[in-house]
């Protein structure tokens, strides 16, 4: 019987116990990674391009249309260097429970506000040329299997169009490539005049703009500029940056990543003394066998080792079925909510601080066993056996 197979076999000796150790070490580490995944999308977008972008909305609710036509006055206005809008469609494939975050945007200017979403100049100039084209995102692609030049049908929520339905035909132009990591690769675009002659109602009306400024500009001077343009107007706005915008979103997240973090606070440090009365309680089952193993001849730091990697196996594989667990709840969380929160993702520097946790929980574990190790008295252990 070689080692593994030892530390295998003393571990599964109680295996109730074994496993219900196990299922409260995945829950910690499926509370923690899913933490992890969030932080990593309230913190993704924040970075300088942001403050260059600014999101003016309707002052009352995003929701509300802003007329069309107000994207020209924007671009008139000084320290502004462009100007695109968009709508919300409210997309979904097949049925309602295949969200898909889509939106229609305006063909000339979008792609040259965000360039984070690459394509090529060929596939770009072939979804302007195709007035029910969409540009959609590698992941979403590989998802459906869809290609250039597929034919889909895609329905809203919200949307009807001329025909009286809610199911729109479009066809696949491009596929895009997000620029980095935290780039939301779901994603489907759509041409807004299409749209806009196209839907049944609310001709001539947008939900957001978006504006670039120059890199001299001053923010909060354009943000000044915008609002006060339209302050009287039927429409009056409400302009931020982008990054303030997306925090927004966000805001009911943090509150919610706030209350995990004092949970998970308590929830490992329940976790540690479960494992630890769980070790204190094997080294007690097996003090005879302890000493009669160092009568033969074992040391201490041998035992204390064995002790130590049946902990870590413990720990390890609840470790390991709970962080997985959150990555394949995130990746659907993050397909569902890709418009509200974009960038959930785990990290490798995540991965590694668990393996980190886990042999460093694992040794916290091991403290009072290894110490009752030391201090075993061979001969009156036996004796008291006997």
């Amino acid at each position: 019987m070689n080692m593994f197979t030892l530390i295998w076999q003393n571990s599964i000796r109680k295996k109730t116990r074994f496993t219900l150790t196990c299922l409260s070490v995945l829950v910690a580490f499926f509370l923690f990674t899913t933490l992890s995944g969030i932080d990593n999308a309230l913190h993704s977008n924040t970075n300088s391009v942001d403050n260059y972008r600014l999101m003016t909305t309707h002052k009352v609710s995003m929701t509300r249309a802003l007329p069309i036509n107000f994207r020209d006055k924007i671009k008139a206005i000084a320290g502004v260097d462009n100007v695109s809008y968009s709508s919300w469609f409210g997309g979904f494939f097949q049925n309602e429970t295949q969200q898909v975050t889509m939106t229609a945007v305006e063909a000339n200017s979008y792609f040259e506000l965000y360039d984070e979403y690459q394509l090529s100049p060929a596939q770009l100039k072939n979804w302007q040329n195709t007035r029910t084209g969409v540009v959609i995102g590698k992941e979403i692609a590989e998802k459906y299997h869809w290609q250039v030049g597929d034919n889909i049908p895609l329905s809203s929520s919200i949307w009807m169009n001329r025909d009286g339905l809610f199911t729109w035909q479009f066809t696949v132009s491009a596929i895009y490539q997000g620029k980095n990591s935290s780039t939301d690769n779901k994603r489907i675009f759509f041409q807004h005049k299409y749209f806009d002659r196209a839907r049944a109602y609310s001709q001539n009306s947008i939900n957001w703009l978006s504006t670039k400024i120059k890199a001299s500009a001053n923010s909060e001077q354009v943000i000044k500029l915008i609002d006060t343009k339209f302050a009287n107007s039927p429409s009056p706005t409400r302009t931020i940056t982008e990054q303030v915008f997306i925090k927004e979103q966000a805001q009911q997240f943090v509150d919610m990543a706030m209350v995990i973090k004092l949970v998970l606070s308590a929830v490992f440090f329940t976790l540690l003394l479960i494992v630890c009365n769980t070790m204190i309680q094997v080294i007690r089952e097996r003090l005879n066998e302890i000493a009669m193993m160092k009568a033969l001849g074992f040391s201490s730091s041998a035992l204390i080792s064995q002790i130590y990697f049946e902990a870590l196996l413990l720990i390890g594989l609840g470790a390991f079925a709970g962080s997985m667990l959150a990555t394949l709840t995130l990746q659907q969380v993050q397909t569902n909510m890709a418009n509200f929160l974009v960038g959930i993702n785990i990290t490798t520097s995540h991965y590694l601080l668990v393996t980190g946790i886990v042999i460093i929980a694992a040794a916290i574990c091991c403290l009072f066993p290894a110490i009752s190790i030391s201090r075993l008295n061979i001969s009156q252990t036996i004796g008291a056996k006997s």
